[in-house]
């Protein structure tokens, strides 16, 4: 059966890759969560076995909705895989969002979730049938090998996650999970990254973000070693990457940061031979300390969840720009524009690609980003339009603001938000966390530091000092 095994459908499924990697190397080590160890050959049983618990238990059938409210462990990658197999479409919805806001998201068949999360995020009245991920693992475990006789299925499943959680207006981005659409952006990884070089993979960004989940599915294509964790825990991380000696380590900045921040950070890190930064924009004192730590093995990969994979920055490229840092070039596929350039030459960033979320591909589509791009093709970050205000009619970038407070040698990281004056309407208001807790720094010192470096309209009017935690996305959470 294994010889005559063929990948040459253009409809290959997650299970299909699944199958194959079972198939030629059932033994490899597939899977590491929650202190358990799956080989691709177990992986791939317990994935069937989930298909035929959802078909022949839960009525799962082709076009239906399967909605995923769980961190990172085995029973959301056996759905993921296990839906696929049947025809229905998956959406990661983010367990860090409140009940309000979740309800009117959870249209569908079959609601899965994990029990830590259902007093926080779950309405006491649920529009579907659900059932938690803790109930559904026992069920298959009960199930003690056992399987229904599935029907062909010609339809192609996609798997969406809900983007906008930053403005609070989510939208959803789909995708097929037929593989080959995915061929441009994974070519780039593996002809500029060289990730196939790698074989172990860990995963502590969440499958409801978009790089998570890219990276989950890239890890099952290519067959590697693919280590979970349920949050991103910055001990956590670096004794999993020592353990196991991760080699590839996916991350958002705000996450890097705060390794390098860690005791022995880089001992812990010294298995690792690439690091992808992605999701958000990358400070020079992040590239600095990585190239210091472990090397020249950081990537900058700039993308959005409606656009995918855009651009990319190589190593070389972040040490060529040594004053600021590159978001790279575009990849191949993919074309970009800078519209509504101002009297700086910084503009808002359109791009258009093949790949892009259902409804959106081949469409030039605004990212949002406002950016620079020099006379060599290097696109350079300059902020978020919709965190462009207006103080003292002028119009201030909270971006770089955040940018120059935290080049402070004291200054772990900062937020920058709007509040209302009854003398000038609109001012600048920072929360700033301390490298080391207790330090002294002070409001009137780190004012006096920042008046040569900002203008006026930038200056913060009120500076207060707290932790600034992190949500599962990797995105700041203020503490009040």
């Amino acid at each position: 059966a294994c010889r005559s095994f063929r990948l040459s459908s253009p409809m290959i499924s997650l299970m299909t890759l699944l199958r194959w990697h079972a198939c030629w190397h059932p033994k490899r080590v597939a899977l590491v969560c929650d202190g358990s160890t799956y080989s691709y050959g177990e992986l791939y049983d317990k994935a069937r076995q989930m298909a035929s618990l959802l078909y022949a238990e839960h009525g799962v059938r082709p076009g239906m909705r399967v909605c995923i409210l769980c961190r990172n462990h085995l029973t959301a990658v056996l759905l993921l895989v296990a839906s696929s197999r049947l025809g229905a479409d998956v959406r990661f919805l983010n367990t860090d969002m409140p009940a309000e806001k979740l309800q009117s998201l959870m249209h569908c068949s079959l609601l899965v979730y994990d029990e830590e999360v259902k007093t926080r995020c779950l309405p006491e009245v649920l529009p579907c049938k659900a059932i938690s991920a803790e109930a559904l693992s026992l069920q298959l475990q009960a199930r003690n090998q056992s399987r229904v006789s599935l029907p062909y299925v010609c339809r192609v499943s996609s798997i969406s996650v809900l983007t906008g959680g930053s403005s609070g207006k989510y939208k959803e981005a789909s995708r097929s999970t037929g593989v080959w659409q995915f061929l441009s952006p994974f070519w780039a990884l593996l002809h500029d990254v060289g990730i196939h070089r790698h074989s172990s993979v860990l995963i502590a960004l969440p499958c409801y973000h978009g790089f998570g989940l890219a990276t989950l599915i890239v890890s099952l294509l290519l067959g590697k070693k693919t280590c979970l964790l349920r949050h991103f825990d910055t001990m956590q991380v670096l004794d999993a990457i020592e353990q196991h000696r991760i080699e590839v380590l996916p991350v958002v900045p705000a996450m890097l940061s705060r390794i390098w921040q860690t005791k022995d950070a880089a001992m812990k890190m010294s298995s690792a031979r690439c690091i992808i930064s992605g999701g958000d924009r990358l400070e020079r004192s992040v590239v600095d300390a990585t190239l210091q730590n472990v090397g020249p093995i950081l990537y900058n990969m700039y993308g959005t969840s409606e656009a995918g994979f855009m651009m990319l920055a190589k190593p070389e490229d972040l040490s060529l720009h040594a004053d600021d840092v590159t978001l790279g070039k575009p990849i191949c596929g993919v074309r970009c524009e800078v519209r509504d350039v101002d009297a700086d030459n910084v503009g808002t960033l359109w791009v258009r690609s093949a790949w892009a979320a259902t409804g959106q591909k081949h469409r030039w589509q605004n990212t949002g980003d406002r950016v620079f791009r020099n006379e060599q093709g290097y696109f350079f970050h300059r902020g978020r339009a919709d965190r462009i205000v207006v103080c003292g009619g002028e119009n201030v970038s909270l971006d770089g603001v955040e940018q120059a407070i935290c080049t402070h040698h004291a200054v772990a990281d900062a937020w920058v938000s709007t509040a209302e004056d009854a003398r000038f309407g609109q001012v600048l208001v920072a929360q700033v966390e301390r490298k080391v807790a207790g330090q002294e720094l002070t409001e009137e010192t780190l004012l006096s530091w920042l008046k040569p470096r900002l203008s006026r309209a930038e200056m913060p009017h009120r500076i207060t000092f707290g932790k600034i935690d992190l949500l599962s996305t990797g995105k700041r959470q203020i503490s009040h």
